[in-house]
Protein backbone atom coordinates (compact mmCIF):
# COMPACT_ATOMS: atom_id res chain seq x y z
CA UNK A 1 0.00 0.00 0.00
CA UNK A 2 1.31 3.34 -1.19
CA UNK A 3 1.12 6.10 1.70
CA UNK A 4 -0.12 9.45 0.80
CA UNK A 5 3.15 11.00 1.80
CA UNK A 6 4.96 8.61 -0.67
CA UNK A 7 2.65 10.71 -3.63
CA UNK A 8 3.05 13.90 -2.20
CA UNK A 9 4.83 16.17 -4.53
CA UNK A 10 4.63 13.69 -7.31
CA UNK A 11 4.12 15.49 -10.65
CA UNK A 12 2.58 13.03 -14.21
CA UNK A 13 4.51 11.70 -16.55
CA UNK A 14 3.89 10.83 -20.31
CA UNK A 15 6.79 8.42 -21.62
CA UNK A 16 8.21 8.74 -25.48
CA UNK A 17 9.58 6.16 -27.18
CA UNK A 18 9.73 8.29 -30.72
CA UNK A 19 9.51 11.49 -32.26
CA UNK A 20 5.80 10.96 -33.79
CA UNK A 21 4.94 9.83 -29.74
CA UNK A 22 6.06 13.14 -28.71
CA UNK A 23 4.34 15.42 -31.73
CA UNK A 24 1.14 13.54 -29.73
CA UNK A 25 1.52 14.25 -26.61
CA UNK A 26 2.99 18.00 -27.02
CA UNK A 27 -0.26 19.06 -29.56
CA UNK A 28 -2.31 19.38 -25.80
CA UNK A 29 0.34 21.98 -24.72
CA UNK A 30 0.77 24.16 -27.93
CA UNK A 31 -2.38 26.88 -27.10
CA UNK A 32 0.21 29.41 -25.48
CA UNK A 33 -1.06 28.57 -21.64
CA UNK A 34 2.08 26.24 -20.90
CA UNK A 35 5.89 26.86 -20.20
CA UNK A 36 8.19 24.71 -20.73
CA UNK A 37 11.56 23.52 -19.22
CA UNK A 38 14.02 20.53 -20.64
CA UNK A 39 16.19 18.81 -18.26
CA UNK A 40 19.00 16.29 -19.58
CA UNK A 41 18.23 13.80 -16.66
CA UNK A 42 14.73 12.98 -16.19
CA UNK A 43 15.93 12.23 -12.28
CA UNK A 44 16.24 16.39 -12.23
CA UNK A 45 14.44 18.08 -9.56
CA UNK A 46 13.21 21.93 -10.23
CA UNK A 47 15.73 23.63 -7.71
CA UNK A 48 17.51 26.43 -8.46
CA UNK A 49 21.29 26.30 -8.89
CA UNK A 50 22.31 28.34 -5.85
CA UNK A 51 20.21 25.59 -3.74
CA UNK A 52 21.66 22.57 -5.15
CA UNK A 53 23.85 20.74 -3.22
CA UNK A 54 27.81 21.13 -3.37
CA UNK A 55 28.77 18.38 -1.03
CA UNK A 56 31.28 20.97 0.49
CA UNK A 57 29.01 23.40 1.75
CA UNK A 58 25.13 23.89 2.02
CA UNK A 59 23.46 27.03 0.60
CA UNK A 60 23.11 30.38 2.60
CA UNK A 61 21.84 33.51 1.83
CA UNK A 62 25.14 35.59 2.92
CA UNK A 63 26.70 33.47 0.44
CA UNK A 64 24.22 34.08 -2.22
CA UNK A 65 23.63 38.23 -1.40
CA UNK A 66 27.99 38.16 -1.07
CA UNK A 67 28.48 36.24 -4.82
CA UNK A 68 25.76 38.37 -5.96
CA UNK A 69 27.37 41.54 -5.26
CA UNK A 70 30.61 40.41 -6.31
CA UNK A 71 29.25 39.52 -9.61
CA UNK A 72 27.68 43.20 -10.09
CA UNK A 73 31.14 45.11 -9.36
CA UNK A 74 33.19 42.91 -11.52
CA UNK A 75 30.72 42.13 -14.73
CA UNK A 76 30.92 45.97 -15.36
CA UNK A 77 34.36 46.09 -17.40
CA UNK A 78 32.57 43.50 -19.86
CA UNK A 79 29.11 44.86 -20.55
CA UNK A 80 28.66 47.23 -23.22
CA UNK A 81 24.68 47.97 -21.75
CA UNK A 82 24.37 48.16 -17.43
CA UNK A 83 21.45 46.43 -16.27
CA UNK A 84 19.18 48.72 -15.19
CA UNK A 85 17.97 46.91 -11.78
CA UNK A 86 18.52 44.07 -9.52
CA UNK A 87 16.27 41.73 -11.87
CA UNK A 88 18.35 42.78 -14.82
CA UNK A 89 21.42 41.98 -12.75
CA UNK A 90 20.33 38.72 -11.33
CA UNK A 91 19.10 37.42 -14.89
CA UNK A 92 22.27 38.37 -16.19
CA UNK A 93 24.29 36.36 -13.77
CA UNK A 94 22.35 33.55 -13.97
CA UNK A 95 22.40 33.37 -18.14
CA UNK A 96 26.49 33.61 -17.54
CA UNK A 97 26.70 30.52 -15.53
CA UNK A 98 26.36 32.13 -11.47
CA UNK A 99 24.16 29.90 -9.02
CA UNK A 100 21.04 31.96 -8.40
CA UNK A 101 17.70 31.75 -6.75
CA UNK A 102 15.66 31.40 -10.66
CA UNK A 103 14.99 28.45 -13.09
CA UNK A 104 14.86 29.15 -16.63
CA UNK A 105 11.88 28.46 -18.66
CA UNK A 106 11.04 28.78 -22.21
CA UNK A 107 7.51 29.88 -24.13
CA UNK A 108 9.04 27.19 -26.68
CA UNK A 109 8.42 23.50 -25.98
CA UNK A 110 10.62 22.71 -28.89
CA UNK A 111 13.48 25.71 -27.18
CA UNK A 112 12.97 23.16 -24.33
CA UNK A 113 13.14 19.89 -26.14
CA UNK A 114 16.72 20.95 -27.09
CA UNK A 115 17.70 21.67 -23.97
CA UNK A 116 16.81 18.49 -22.85
CA UNK A 117 18.43 16.12 -25.59
CA UNK A 118 21.69 17.72 -25.80
CA UNK A 119 23.30 15.80 -22.84
CA UNK A 120 23.68 13.37 -20.74
CA UNK A 121 22.95 10.58 -22.91
CA UNK A 122 23.26 7.99 -20.49
CA UNK A 123 19.90 9.22 -18.85
CA UNK A 124 16.40 9.78 -19.95
CA UNK A 125 15.81 12.96 -20.29
CA UNK A 126 12.28 15.20 -19.23
CA UNK A 127 10.80 18.10 -20.54
CA UNK A 128 8.51 19.65 -17.55
CA UNK A 129 5.28 21.65 -18.28
CA UNK A 130 3.05 24.01 -16.25
CA UNK A 131 0.73 26.09 -16.48
CA UNK A 132 1.56 29.79 -17.75
CA UNK A 133 0.67 31.95 -14.35
CA UNK A 134 -2.02 34.69 -14.58
CA UNK A 135 0.30 37.20 -12.56
CA UNK A 136 3.80 38.21 -13.13
CA UNK A 137 6.39 39.22 -10.17
CA UNK A 138 6.15 43.24 -9.03
CA UNK A 139 9.00 44.20 -10.36
CA UNK A 140 9.64 47.10 -7.74
CA UNK A 141 10.12 44.55 -4.93
CA UNK A 142 13.99 42.95 -5.05
CA UNK A 143 14.21 39.62 -5.84
CA UNK A 144 15.90 38.55 -2.97
CA UNK A 145 12.54 40.07 -1.11
CA UNK A 146 9.54 37.88 -2.90
CA UNK A 147 7.26 35.92 -0.68
CA UNK A 148 6.59 33.05 -3.12
CA UNK A 149 7.94 31.72 -6.14
CA UNK A 150 6.86 34.02 -8.92
CA UNK A 151 7.64 34.15 -12.76
CA UNK A 152 8.92 37.26 -14.48
CA UNK A 153 10.28 38.32 -17.97
CA UNK A 154 13.34 39.93 -17.69
CA UNK A 155 14.63 43.02 -20.01
CA UNK A 156 16.26 41.12 -22.50
CA UNK A 157 19.90 41.62 -21.42
CA UNK A 158 21.51 39.36 -23.82
CA UNK A 159 20.21 38.54 -27.47
CA UNK A 160 20.23 34.70 -26.32
CA UNK A 161 17.21 35.15 -24.05
CA UNK A 162 15.01 36.55 -27.37
CA UNK A 163 15.88 34.00 -29.68
CA UNK A 164 15.28 31.12 -26.41
CA UNK A 165 12.22 33.05 -25.47
CA UNK A 166 13.34 33.28 -22.33
CA UNK A 167 11.59 33.58 -18.92
CA UNK A 168 12.09 32.56 -15.21
CA UNK A 169 10.65 31.76 -11.91
CA UNK A 170 12.31 33.37 -8.80
CA UNK A 171 12.17 31.57 -5.60
CA UNK A 172 12.10 32.69 -2.41
CA UNK A 173 13.82 29.29 -0.99
CA UNK A 174 15.97 28.12 -3.14
CA UNK A 175 16.54 24.69 -1.53
CA UNK A 176 13.35 24.03 -2.26
CA UNK A 177 12.24 21.86 -5.51
CA UNK A 178 10.00 23.44 -7.42
CA UNK A 179 6.21 21.52 -7.83
CA UNK A 180 2.26 22.95 -9.03
CA UNK A 181 -0.48 20.65 -9.03
CA UNK A 182 -0.69 20.76 -12.58
CA UNK A 183 2.63 19.88 -13.53
CA UNK A 184 3.40 17.42 -16.16
CA UNK A 185 6.75 16.27 -17.80
CA UNK A 186 7.08 14.59 -20.63
CA UNK A 187 9.82 11.47 -20.24
CA UNK A 188 12.36 10.84 -23.73
CA UNK A 189 14.23 7.56 -23.59
CA UNK A 190 18.01 7.92 -23.32
CA UNK A 191 17.95 6.12 -27.06
CA UNK A 192 15.81 8.78 -28.96
CA UNK A 193 18.10 11.67 -27.81
CA UNK A 194 20.13 11.75 -31.17
CA UNK A 195 16.90 11.40 -33.18
CA UNK A 196 15.72 13.87 -31.53
CA UNK A 197 18.62 16.05 -31.87
CA UNK A 198 18.42 15.37 -35.82
CA UNK A 199 14.84 16.35 -35.96
CA UNK A 200 15.30 19.33 -34.57
CA UNK A 201 18.08 20.12 -36.44
CA UNK A 202 16.23 19.79 -39.72
CA UNK A 203 12.72 21.58 -38.10
CA UNK A 204 15.13 24.76 -37.48
CA UNK A 205 16.08 24.60 -33.48
CA UNK A 206 19.51 24.05 -33.42
CA UNK A 207 22.71 25.68 -31.76
CA UNK A 208 22.93 28.55 -34.22
CA UNK A 209 19.31 29.57 -33.86
CA UNK A 210 19.55 29.20 -30.24
CA UNK A 211 22.29 30.80 -29.05
CA UNK A 212 22.18 33.02 -32.30
CA UNK A 213 25.90 34.32 -32.31
CA UNK A 214 29.04 32.52 -33.69
CA UNK A 215 29.54 30.46 -30.99
CA UNK A 216 26.61 28.88 -31.71
CA UNK A 217 27.05 28.63 -35.65
CA UNK A 218 30.25 27.00 -35.04
CA UNK A 219 29.01 24.42 -32.51
CA UNK A 220 25.96 23.39 -35.07
CA UNK A 221 28.57 22.72 -37.83
CA UNK A 222 30.36 20.63 -35.86
CA UNK A 223 27.54 19.01 -34.38
CA UNK A 224 26.47 18.51 -38.05
CA UNK A 225 29.80 16.88 -38.56
CA UNK A 226 28.83 13.92 -35.71
CA UNK A 227 31.99 15.11 -33.49
CA UNK A 228 29.53 15.84 -30.49
CA UNK A 229 26.98 13.86 -30.64
CA UNK A 230 27.04 12.81 -27.54
CA UNK A 231 28.65 15.48 -25.51
CA UNK A 232 26.70 18.27 -23.64
CA UNK A 233 26.58 22.16 -24.64
CA UNK A 234 27.78 24.47 -22.38
CA UNK A 235 26.71 28.18 -22.00
CA UNK A 236 22.67 28.14 -22.14
CA UNK A 237 20.24 29.76 -19.58
CA UNK A 238 19.26 25.68 -18.80
CA UNK A 239 22.66 25.57 -17.02
CA UNK A 240 26.07 25.68 -17.84
CA UNK A 241 29.19 23.37 -17.29
CA UNK A 242 31.50 23.69 -14.40
CA UNK A 243 35.36 23.88 -14.79
CA UNK A 244 37.50 21.63 -12.42
CA UNK A 245 37.64 23.31 -9.01
CA UNK A 246 40.10 23.70 -5.79
CA UNK A 247 37.92 21.23 -3.99
CA UNK A 248 37.68 18.66 -6.92
CA UNK A 249 41.44 18.39 -7.23
CA UNK A 250 41.60 18.11 -3.58
CA UNK A 251 39.63 14.89 -3.61
CA UNK A 252 41.34 13.25 -6.40
CA UNK A 253 44.66 13.81 -4.31
CA UNK A 254 43.22 12.34 -1.13
CA UNK A 255 42.18 8.98 -3.28
CA UNK A 256 45.86 8.23 -3.82
CA UNK A 257 46.65 9.45 -0.24
CA UNK A 258 46.83 5.64 2.13
CA UNK A 259 46.12 7.30 5.57
CA UNK A 260 42.81 8.16 4.37
CA UNK A 261 39.93 6.29 5.28
CA UNK A 262 37.77 4.15 3.85
CA UNK A 263 34.71 6.76 5.18
CA UNK A 264 36.78 9.89 4.47
CA UNK A 265 37.34 8.57 1.32
CA UNK A 266 33.52 7.87 0.66
CA UNK A 267 32.54 11.19 1.38
CA UNK A 268 35.11 13.31 -0.56
CA UNK A 269 35.11 10.95 -4.23
CA UNK A 270 32.82 10.11 -6.83
CA UNK A 271 33.81 7.85 -8.86
CA UNK A 272 30.79 6.80 -10.85
CA UNK A 273 29.16 10.11 -11.82
CA UNK A 274 25.58 8.36 -13.13
CA UNK A 275 25.37 6.44 -9.56
CA UNK A 276 27.41 8.64 -7.17
CA UNK A 277 27.73 6.62 -4.27
CA UNK A 278 28.01 3.11 -6.13
CA UNK A 279 31.97 1.66 -4.45
CA UNK A 280 31.83 4.67 -1.84
CA UNK A 281 30.77 2.43 1.02
CA UNK A 282 32.37 -0.87 0.80
CA UNK A 283 29.45 -2.58 -1.61
CA UNK A 284 28.26 -4.27 1.20
CA UNK A 285 24.66 -4.23 2.51
CA UNK A 286 25.64 -6.12 5.15
CA UNK A 287 28.36 -5.49 8.53
CA UNK A 288 28.92 -5.90 11.54
CA UNK A 289 25.60 -6.97 12.31
CA UNK A 290 23.58 -4.45 10.62
CA UNK A 291 22.34 -4.54 7.36
CA UNK A 292 20.11 -2.49 5.00
CA UNK A 293 17.47 -3.67 2.91
CA UNK A 294 14.44 -1.86 0.85
CA UNK A 295 10.91 -2.34 -0.51
CA UNK A 296 9.75 -0.84 -3.59
CA UNK A 297 6.77 -0.72 -4.97
CA UNK A 298 5.22 0.78 -7.87
CA UNK A 299 3.30 4.26 -7.51
CA UNK A 300 2.41 4.92 -11.24
CA UNK A 301 4.30 4.75 -14.43
CA UNK A 302 7.87 6.45 -13.68
CA UNK A 303 7.09 6.40 -10.28
CA UNK A 304 8.32 4.00 -7.32
CA UNK A 305 8.18 4.36 -3.67
CA UNK A 306 11.39 3.43 -1.50
CA UNK A 307 11.26 1.83 1.68
CA UNK A 308 14.89 1.83 3.30
CA UNK A 309 15.49 0.10 6.31
CA UNK A 310 18.73 -0.30 8.78
CA UNK A 311 18.42 -2.08 11.67
CA UNK A 312 19.91 -5.66 13.12
CA UNK A 313 21.05 -8.94 10.69
CA UNK A 314 19.27 -12.34 10.54
CA UNK A 315 20.27 -13.90 14.23
CA UNK A 316 21.15 -10.38 15.83
CA UNK A 317 20.05 -10.31 19.16
CA UNK A 318 21.19 -6.70 19.01
CA UNK A 319 18.97 -3.60 18.36
CA UNK A 320 19.90 -0.28 16.81
CA UNK A 321 19.76 3.01 18.07
CA UNK A 322 21.30 6.22 17.66
CA UNK A 323 21.43 7.91 14.21
CA UNK A 324 21.76 6.79 10.79
CA UNK A 325 22.82 8.58 7.88
CA UNK A 326 21.69 7.67 4.49
CA UNK A 327 23.58 9.36 1.35
CA UNK A 328 21.17 8.90 -1.78
CA UNK A 329 21.53 10.16 -5.57
CA UNK A 330 22.54 13.52 -6.16
CA UNK A 331 19.30 14.71 -7.49
CA UNK A 332 17.68 14.42 -4.74
CA UNK A 333 16.92 17.47 -2.97
CA UNK A 334 18.84 17.03 0.84
CA UNK A 335 21.12 13.98 -0.55
CA UNK A 336 22.30 13.32 2.75
CA UNK A 337 19.41 12.81 5.24
CA UNK A 338 19.96 11.52 9.35
CA UNK A 339 17.33 9.39 10.39
CA UNK A 340 16.99 8.87 15.00
CA UNK A 341 16.20 4.63 15.07
CA UNK A 342 13.13 3.45 16.24
CA UNK A 343 12.16 -0.04 18.30
CA UNK A 344 15.82 -0.80 16.50
CA UNK A 345 15.00 0.33 12.53
CA UNK A 346 16.18 3.51 10.90
CA UNK A 347 13.20 3.96 8.08
CA UNK A 348 13.41 6.62 5.65
CA UNK A 349 10.99 6.13 2.69
CA UNK A 350 11.16 7.92 -0.50
CA UNK A 351 9.94 8.05 -4.36
CA UNK A 352 12.03 8.12 -6.99
CA UNK A 353 12.20 7.65 -10.96
CA UNK A 354 14.47 4.60 -10.69
CA UNK A 355 17.55 2.82 -9.32
CA UNK A 356 20.01 4.23 -7.46
CA UNK A 357 23.05 2.80 -4.72
CA UNK A 358 22.26 4.02 -1.11
CA UNK A 359 25.19 4.49 1.21
CA UNK A 360 24.70 4.51 5.32
CA UNK A 361 26.99 5.52 8.29
CA UNK A 362 25.89 4.26 11.58
CA UNK A 363 27.10 6.46 14.23
CA UNK A 364 26.75 3.60 16.75
CA UNK A 365 29.71 1.82 16.20
CA UNK A 366 30.53 3.84 12.26
CA UNK A 367 29.65 0.93 10.33
CA UNK A 368 29.23 1.70 6.85
CA UNK A 369 26.73 -0.25 4.48
CA UNK A 370 25.74 0.18 0.60
CA UNK A 371 22.92 -0.89 -1.18
CA UNK A 372 22.53 -1.23 -5.03
CA UNK A 373 18.77 -0.95 -5.22
CA UNK A 374 18.94 -2.51 -9.42
CA UNK A 375 20.31 -5.11 -7.57
CA UNK A 376 17.00 -5.91 -5.82
CA UNK A 377 15.38 -8.95 -7.54
CA UNK A 378 11.92 -8.24 -5.95
CA UNK A 379 12.33 -4.49 -7.24
CA UNK A 380 10.14 -3.56 -10.37
CA UNK A 381 11.96 -4.06 -13.42
CA UNK A 382 11.58 -1.05 -14.95
CA UNK A 383 12.57 0.27 -11.37
CA UNK A 384 15.78 -1.87 -11.65
CA UNK A 385 16.55 -0.91 -15.52
CA UNK A 386 16.17 2.83 -14.96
Amino acid sequence: MVSDSARRGLWKRHRVENWRQFQEVIEDYLDGDWLFRGVASVRHTLTPSVGRDRGSYGYSLALEKSLFEQFKREALPFLTARPTNDWEWLALAQHHGVPTRLLDWSESPSVSLFFAVWGNDDEDAGLFIVRRPREEAKLGNHPFHVDKVQFFYPGYVTQRLVSQRGLFTVHPNPERPYTTPDMQQIVIGKECKLDFRRKLDSSGVHQAVIFADLDGLSQRLISLQGYRRTAPIAGNIHGAGSAPTIAGIKRAKSMADPKVSEVDRASTSKINPRDPQKGQWGGRSQRNGWRITADVEKIEDDWFSIALLVGAAPKQTKALSGQVTFHLHDTFPNPTRTVKASKGVATLNLAAYGAFTVGVMIERDGTVLELDLAELKRAPKRFREQ
